[in-house]
């Protein structure tokens, strides 16, 4: 009887010059997953995110839609956070190269404690060197609007990765 495997999960790493991010994405079965992740800016704090995603893959594309709590420590803004909606959206253009976008939007009913909105849009650029590593390129932008001071981005610029199926 041959064996099969099921890939449950990924980690992922992305580095620029003034971040650091970690995520886990593990499938909760074969149309929803669940996202953490954590991301420190030298500059601008500290940022955690859990999300949950309804996916659907069709050939070459993949979907996913759904919620992300997003909560940031801003080094010179007030705390606060948010539940955006939004998804992410990835095609595959051969076997070890795929393209991916992502947005999240947040309104001010969705913001809480100082927070009164959230945008989040990133795209990337995936080579695989094998079924289960890749590596990327990408730009990412998060900007979170303040009930009572300036808004401030806690991301915007170019980033490097790598992500590890397993």
């Amino acid at each position: 009887m041959p064996v099969t495997m099921v890939q449950a999960g990924e980690f992922d790493l992305g580095l620029s010059e003034h971040r650091v991010s970690v995520g886990l994405s593990n499938s909760l079965n074969q149309n929803a997953n669940l996202d953490l992740g954590y991301t420190y800016h030298e500059n601008k704090g500290h940022l955690a995110e859990v999300a949950a995603h309804m996916v659907h893959q069709s050939g070459p594309h993949h979907f996913q839609v759904g919620p992300k709590y997003v909560h940031m420590w801003h080094k010179h803004a007030p705390n606060g956070s948010a539940v955006a909606v939004g998804g992410e959206y990835g095609l595959s253009i051969s076997k070890n190269l795929s393209l991916h976008g992502s947005a999240y939007y947040a309104p001010s009913v969705l913001s809480f404690s100082n927070v009164d909105g959230y945008v989040e849009y990133g795209a990337k650029v995936q080579f695989n060197l094998n079924p289960n590593m890749g590596l990327y390129a990408g730009y990412r932008y998060q900007k979170l609007k303040f009930d009572h001071a300036s808004s401030q981005s806690f991301e915007d610029g170019f980033h490097i990765g790598g992500a590890i199926k397993f």
